[in-house]
């Protein structure tokens, strides 16, 4: 099977981890929702986006400026000020065996108000469970996503968003139990 190549079209942005670590904000060439882009490290584009990244940093006054806009922007933020960031227009090549939406932005980047993707859901699911809703007696699921999330859904929502995690679902805790008329027609032909 051959690698599939996905085209850097833009670095939007750039930011730090909460581990101090240097993400960029790339966007996908053929992808155009916003939810498609990735954050991805500096040694994901060195290779196939080198040229991306040189002009993103030369656009942006270097890599010093870089470093000193974001030391200024966490103290900023440690006295309350939003940061914003700049952005750049490149075009370059990369290679990643990871679609882009498999991949979340870090939780500092994420707003504060979440909602599910739009679509299936299939991919971006942990775990689901189930429960009786004991107020309407209807049968409630909990979804924990992969972004650390937790949501609640109605069956109904959860039958067109992610049928296939609600099948194996149930087929971990279905329990087949035989009748005792089903086991003495057994023993009877044995």
């Amino acid at each position: 099977m051959e690698e599939e190549v996905y085209v850097v079209e833009k670095i939007m942005s750039h930011m730090m981890d909460n581990k101090g670590k240097l993400l960029f904000e790339v966007k996908w060439e053929g992808y155009e929702k916003k939810s498609d882009r990735t954050w991805e490290p500096e040694e994901n584009l060195t290779e196939n986006a080198s040229e991306a990244l040189s002009e993103y940093f030369e656009s942006i006054g270097g890599r010093d400026k870089l470093y000193e806009d974001t030391a200024n922007a966490l103290k900023a933020k440690k006295r309350g000020r939003a940061s914003s960031t700049p952005q750049a227009s490149t075009k370059r090549s990369k290679r990643n065996g990871e679609h882009p939406s498999d991949t979340e932005p870090p939780a500092s980047v994420k707003a504060a108000t979440w909602k599910p993707p739009p679509g299936s859901w299939e991919n971006h699911i942990v775990s689901l469970d189930a429960c009786e809703d004991e107020e309407s007696g209807k049968l409630m699921v909990y979804l924990e996503w992969k972004n650390g999330k937790k949501t609640q859904h109605p069956t109904s929502v959860i039958y067109q968003r992610c049928p296939q995690k609600m099948l194996q679902f149930y087929e971990q805790h279905v329990r087949i139990v035989k009748r005792e008329h089903d086991m003495d027609s057994a023993e009877a032909s044995q």
